[in-house]
This record gives C-alpha cells, structure tokens and sequence, in this order.
C-alpha cells in the first residue's frame, strides 16, 4: 500500500514537471539570408535549443543552438546553416519534453537569380484597449486571408519577409506585454516569414527589443542593430532609428556611405528604408520629425544620381498615407496601423501636404510584389481592413507601380497665355493633352507649373504648383475635377512681364521636358488693393485696437516664437513674452465710399491671410464683422482658423451685407495647451472687388478680352487748390468721384464736370496720399491717387 502510495505521489511530482514547462512564445523567423536562417522561441524553463529541420516535412537533420533568461524565461536561439537559396524547408524545435508543431519557410534568392518574390509592411499595433484582438485579426482575417485568397495556402511559399517600422507593444519596457500582445498574436505569421523591424518610440528604447530580436549586425559598430541593412534580390532594405538620442549624424554618415555603396552595385534595383517617425504626416502634424526628413534627402538624391527608385516606409501617425517626392523617383509610404487606436481625421492637427495622394484614417496593411527581370517593377497595394465603426474585409483602397527603367513622357505643348496681356487676377496656364511615347497606357499622374519673371532663370518662380491626379484627403478626392492640363495663377503683380512653363509626370513617377518657357505680361488688377492697414504687423500694432488679452507684434524668434511668414514681423494673438488664454484684436475699415455697390447685394469682399501656432494645439481665428451707419452688426462671415504648425494660407469670398458701412476684421487666439498663446498672424489682406473681380467665366485663351479699370492721372499731382482729371468722352450726369484718405476713411470733395475734365478742391486736406475711384452708373470706370502737400 505505501509502495503505491509512493508510486502515485512520484507521478504527480513527474507530471508537475511534465505540464509545467510550456512554450511561451512559439518560434519565429528572423534575419534569412540565401544559405541561413535564425529561429528564436521561448519557454517557461529548459536549456535544451534543438531544431530538427530539412527538405520535407519528415525533417532528418537537427542543429543546437544557445538560450539565455530573461525575466523567469528561456530564449532559446539556433541558426540553421548550409542552406540552398530560394528554397523551401520544414523545421520544428525541442526543448526537453515540449516541441513544435512542423513549420516551413523559404530562404532568399540570391540577386543573379532574377527571382520575383512579395513582402507585407504594417506597423503600430501596440494593443488599443478599446480594440484588443485587432492586431490578431490584422494577421489571421487580414494578412492571411489576403494570401490565402490571391496567392495560396502556403505562406512560406508566396511571402518572403515582413516590415515592421516600429511600435510593436505599448510599452516596451512591460516584459509580459512581448509575449502576451504581439508575439502570441502574430504567431501564425511569424513561424512561416521572417520578421524584419525597426525601434519605435513605444518601445521605450528597451533591452527586451534587443533580446527578442536578431537583426544583421553591419550597421555603425556599437550600434549594428539599431541600424542595418539587408538584401534580399534586388532589394536592399535599410532598417533605421529615427527615436532620439540616436537620430544622429552619425547614423546619416552611415546610410550616405551605404547608399554610395548601393550605387555601384548593378545587383540592387531597388532601396527600402523604413524608420518610424514621419518627415511629414496629414493626419498628425505635431509626429513629424526633422531627422526624417534628412534620411529623405539621403534617399531622394540617390534615387536621381543612381537612377534607382526607393520607398521609405513608416508609422507613428496611425493610419495609412502614400505619397512622392517631387523631383526625385523616391515614394512615402505609412503602413500603419495594424492595431494601435486610430489617428481619426479631425482628431488631431492635419494638414494637406503637396507631397501625398492619399492619407485614410483606418487600420490594414501594405502589400508590396517585387519583380526582377526582364522589366525590374514594384506593385505596392494598400488593404484595409476598415475602422473602429466598420470593419472591412481586406479591400483593396490604393495601388501603383514603379519600375526600375522609366518611360518617355512628352513634353506638354504650350497653349495659353502665351505674349498676352492679361489682369494678374485672371491668369489660368494653359497646356494640350498628356502623352507618353513609349507606354501610352500609363496615364497622367502630375503637372508641375512655374512662372517666373526670367526666362533664364526658374530657381526661384513667382508662382509654382504641383498637382497630383488624385489628393484623397479627409475622404474627399480634391483632384477629383481636374484633368492637370490648366492651372489657375495666384500672387502676381501689375504691369509686370512673367514667363511660364509646364511639365507633365505619369502615374510610375516619370517626368516629361520642361516646356520652352513662354511670356505673358499683366495690365491693371480689376481687384482693389489690400484697404487693411499694417496687415502684416510690420508697423507693430498701429490700426489695431486690442479688446481682449494680449496681442503681440514680434520678429523672428522672439520669446521662442517663429519666423514670420514674411517681412520682419508677425502677429502673436494671445502673446509670447506676456501671455493670455484669449485675446482678441479688431480693425474698422469703412467702405462706405461703396455704398452704391454694396446695397445692391452682389458686391464682394476677399479677405484671408496666413495663420499658424507652435505645436498643433492653440487654435487662431479670423473673421469679419460687417456693421451698419450706427456700428450694429449686419452679419459676419465664416471663422477662418487651422491648427497646422506651419503657415497655411486661409481664405473665403462673399458678398457683403446690403447697407455693410464698415467692416470690422477681428483676429483670436486660443490657448489649448501650454502656457504660451501661440496663434500666429501674418500677410492679412481685406480687398473690395466690383462686379468684374470675380474671375471663374475669364481663361487665359487667346483673344481674351480681360477688364481693366482706367488709371487717370491728376494734374497738378501734388495737388494745388483746385485740381483736375481728364475723362475724356466718358461724360455723364451720373458720373461721381469717391475719395478716401490713407487710412480708408472717406474725405468729401467739391466736384464739378466741364470740357470732359473732373475739377475738385483740396485746400481744406491735411497733408497727405488719397486714393479715388469714379464710378458712373453703379460701375468703377477708373481709379488713381494724388498727393496733398
């Protein structure tokens, strides 16, 4: 009886032993090259690091490998080597009693093998509470399925390697949160594809990236796996940190060497870099970083010296955007997010960046197929997987393909303006129909317009912009209307001879010529000029009245402010040196010298400028107010405002109340955050337009007939007692003269009509410059200014 007593208890303590021991991570891939392969597991306890492996599923051959503790638990790491490239193998691994299911993977082809094969990029799927199976249901529904559905069962066989550009758990100094929220939940992936990624922010800088991951060691010596490289055909992928203190020059050295290096060699069609933080981000301003922006100008000057297209990929803004470099065949792509909380539209600061097409606030992947020979060519597919309202299964919501050897595109043709003269508010560039000589089926993708006052000399145009077929920005398609072939000009002067030029890209990133530049001159604006007074901040706060908190006029820097947009000053509504949570700062223009024009209800007023503030929080306003004869308000307009940390133009048009007398023009500031108020104001403009300054029914085409408002000179100028202008036959009863002083306030003047001159009396005006329009029959017919001496 006590023998089985013994026995049963020995048995306990045996299977205690036996079910203890578990494996809490199962195996994953990492850094394969064409002849080796490292493969990494963790258990609850045991020394023991055996992997079985070989060509087919009955395995035959086994390798040892080593382990180390961490935490209570067992890494265990093993490299199999003196393996075929581009060929598929089985494996397993054994600690002690516990082992693996059977797995497979594939290892690289070497570059001379000319082989296509197919990576997936995601990032950021640090687990959201909210939402805490998504990053499973990314790999299993999403990435899985995708491959199941478009390619095949075999993962192994039809994925070659995943890119993660950081972010993978929410903290990476929590040691369980490894296991528990990314590796358990990518494990189905993971055991068939190696793993290749990059440091977030997230991860806290921690030791456990390090333990968990066996990345290439050939980056800058001390630092080999904070930065590496790794060439899989003919792609070389560079895996960068863009957290602090590592953003450095020394890493730059190290990536421009690289990239030298990468030139030379004609196995490389193509570079990949992925880093974390974005240079620029429209969904998430304030997660921009000026490090990445340099690793960009890395990138983009060896795509054009080397004639070798490159992507970088990365996260941090949680959502999805895809964009170009302008002059360089280098494309940006953020692949997130695989699971952290979304970066909804409106949620935070955005801001529509020249250089994206698409930016969506949602959760999915990136799929990117590589091809070698004969036509070396990259397809990149976005999948979606939806949002937090409604999931979405795996819909296919942006592609495009750049290839390695560009395409012809044709110089666009010329159309219009072309030696015309033309208002400066009326100005649209005109060019004929895209074309591309070798692969006409590759569509128009981009128009670059520039003008300058220098045929010779484009570096630095008057006017330029740069349109894309698509914008999807905050789920409306901007460009939706635009078919590239015209382009509306803004900000030119009077009287000023320009030269313009045009060049077409197509959908893969080829540019076309430039075309021959040609000339156009402007005549007189058909709009009135700026009638706010100090709109820039130039003459401090003078013509502004201060109603609430403080309002500054600072130069550039100042009590760490900003640069003004341009001129020595700006407009800090809420203050800098001396701060309010608000503050608000009025000017009164009157405009009852347009009294006439106004009471008909369709005379209209064009006002805006640039707003900006530090961080992405503190919010400027601007608006105006329309009063009546007695200061009652009539209406306003809309609040014109961003929350971009940089200066971003703001403006609306519309017809101004009937018996509108004055308007007031009222500039806020609002502190969200911090302890400054930082809303920042510069180049404000208020300009009255008459029933010719709207310019939507005016092109320039040829022949244009374009409406200039006279300017008539005063005789004498400066002005003596008694002064005239000559209006020639233009003589009618109906005709009056308006006069306003400097400050737009309105002057009365005796007048009197003979011999088709205007005769009006100045000895009772202060010195001083005046302006004047005459207006017949509720129309300007012409306009000048005179001087009081």
């Amino acid at each position: 009886m006590k023998s089985l007593l013994a026995s049963i208890i020995m048995s306990c303590f045996l299977s205690a032993g036996l079910f203890g021991q578990t494996m809490t991570i199962k195996p994953y891939l990492q850094d394969a090259t064409p002849h080796s392969i490292f493969i990494l597991w963790e258990t609850s306890e045991g020394e023991e690091s055996i992997v079985e492996w070989g060509p087919t599923d009955t395995l035959g051959q086994s390798v040892a490998g080593s382990f180390s503790v961490h935490e209570g638990r067992v890494l265990h790491q093993v490299k199999i080597d003196s393996l075929q490239g581009f060929t598929k193998y089985y494996y397993k691994v054994r600690t002690g009693s516990i082992e693996s299911e059977v797995y497979s993977f594939k290892t690289p082809p070497h570059a001379h093998d000319h082989e296509p094969f197919h990576l997936v990029a995601m990032s950021d799927m640090q687990r959201d509470n909210a939402f805490p199976d998504k990053f499973q249901e990314v790999v299993e529904e999403g990435i899985l399925q995708y491959l199941n559905d478009h390619y095949g069962e075999d993962v192994s066989e039809h994925l070659a390697l995943i890119m993660i550009p950081g972010d993978f758990v929410q903290n990476g100094n929590n040691f369980d949160s490894w296991r528990e929220t990314f590796f358990n939940p990518g494990e189905e992936l993971f055991n068939q594809v190696p793993v290749y990624p990059v440091l977030g922010n997230h991860e806290n800088n921690s030791s456990y990236y390090f333990q968990y991951f066996k990345l290439p060691e050939n980056g800058t010596p001390g630092f080999e796996e904070r930065w590496w490289y790794k060439d899989y055909g003919n792609v070389r992928i560079v895996g960068m940190d863009s957290n602090n203190p590592f953003a450095n020059q020394e890493q730059l050295d190290w990536l421009e060497n690289l990239l030298d290096a990468t030139c030379a060699l004609d196995s490389i069609d193509f570079v990949f870099a992925q880093l974390h933080h974005p240079h620029k981000s429209e969904l998430w301003t304030p997660g921009e970083s000026d490090f990445t922006g340099e690793v960009v100008h890395h990138l983009e000057h060896f795509s054009t010296d080397c004639g070798k297209p490159s992507i970088h990929f990365f996260g941090h803004t949680h959502g999805y955007s895809r964009g170009q470099s302008r002059d360089h065949k280098h494309l940006w792509i953020n692949v997130a997010t695989a699971g952290g909380a979304i970066d909804n539209w409106g949620e935070f600061p955005n801001f529509d960046y020249d250089e994206f097409s698409v930016s969506q606030d949602e959760y999915g992947f990136v799929s990117v197929e590589i091809e070698d020979d004969p036509d070396p060519k990259i397809v990149i597919r976005r999948i979606s997987r939806g949002d937090q309202d409604q999931v979405v299964d795996n819909h296919l919501t942006d592609s495009l393909v750049i290839r390695l050897l560009p395409s012809t595109v044709t110089t666009p043709i010329v159309l219009s303006p072309n030696e015309e003269g033309l208002a400066p508010e009326c100005v649209t560039l005109k060019a004929g129909p895209y074309a591309s000589e070798a692969v006409p089926e590759i569509a128009h993708g981009q128009s670059h317009w520039q003008v300058a006052t220098d045929a010779a000399d484009f570096s630095d145009p008057v006017f330029e912009s740069w349109k894309n077929f698509e914008n999807w920005y905050g789920d409306i398609d901007t460009q939706a209307e635009d078919d590239l072939t015209d382009e509306k000009v803004t900000g030119l002067e009077e009287h000023t001879a320009y030269w313009w030029r045009v060049r077409y890209r197509d959908r893969e990133m080829n540019w076309s010529a430039w075309s021959a530049p040609v000339s156009f001159t402007t005549g007189e604006s058909i709009r009135s000029p700026n009638v706010l007074l100090n709109p820039g901040a130039e003459d401090s706060l003078m013509q502004w009245i201060v109603l609430e908190g403080v309002v500054e006029a600072l130069v550039a820097n100042v009590c760490d402010g900003v640069a003004p947009h341009s001129g020595e000053r700006y407009f800090v509504v809420g203050g800098l040196c001396t701060e309010s949570e608000v503050a608000r700062g009025i000017q009164n223009i009157p405009v009852d010298m347009y009294a006439d024009s106004i009471d008909t209800g369709n005379f209209m007023v064009d006002f805006g400028g640039y707003l900006s503030n530090y961080s992405g929080s503190d919010l400027p306003e601007m608006r105006l107010i329309f009063l009546d004869q007695d200061s009652m308000a009539l209406g306003s307009s809309s609040v014109l405002s961003t929350l971009n940390n940089s200066w971003t133009l703001v403006r609306e048009k519309l017809n101004m109340p009937v018996q509108t007398r004055t308007i007031q023009v009222e500039l806020k500031g609002t502190r969200n955050a911090g302890v400054d108020n930082d809303a920042y104001f510069d180049d404000l403009f208020v300009r009255i337009g008459t029933e010719q300054s709207d310019c939507d029914d005016l092109s320039a085409v040829p022949n244009s007939v374009v409406p200039i408002i006279p300017v008539y000179d005063v005789v004498p100028n400066p002005v003596e007692a008694i002064s005239w202008i000559s209006i020639g036959t233009l003589y009618d009863p109906n005709i009056q003269m308006l006069v306003v002083d400097a400050n737009g306030s309105k002057v009365d003047c005796k007048t009197k009509y003979a011999s088709e001159k205007i005769f009006f009396e100045t000895d009772h005006l202060p010195f001083g410059t005046y302006f004047f329009w005459i207006r017949s029959r509720g129309k300007i017919i012409g306009k000048g200014k005179f001087v009081v001496l």
